[in-house]
């Protein structure tokens, strides 16, 4: 196994990026649970967010808590900073609680 298979930097002098594998996943993964963001998308006035962990975990089944954590957490930012007027409903990100089983 590589180092960017392994989640870790390059060596290159330059780059610092830490976890290119999750990294090369995030689109992926951002696309399939940016629905749980939505306001629109939500549950008797309640949103789904919780349930973007059971998705990334059920489609990246090689992946540990913590990096499914890092992946959600990252989505969920990205979703508020592209979508500040439709954001309100969601906490913040340091307010996501990590939840590793």
């Amino acid at each position: 196994m590589n180092e960017a298979e392994a989640g870790l930097p390059a060596r290159n002098e330059d780059e610092r990026r830490h976890r290119l594998r999750l990294r090369l996943l995030f689109e992926g993964a951002f696309a399939m649970i940016e629905p749980f963001f939505d306001p629109d998308q939500g549950w008797g006035g309640q949103p789904l967010e919780h349930l973007a962990y059971r998705i990334v975990r059920e489609s990246f089944p090689e992946l540990n808590a913590e990096e499914v954590h890092l992946l959600v957490v990252a989505a969920h930012r990205l979703y508020i900073e592209r979508n500040p007027d439709r954001s309100g409903h969601l906490p913040r990100p340091e307010e996501l609680r990590r939840v590793f089983r």
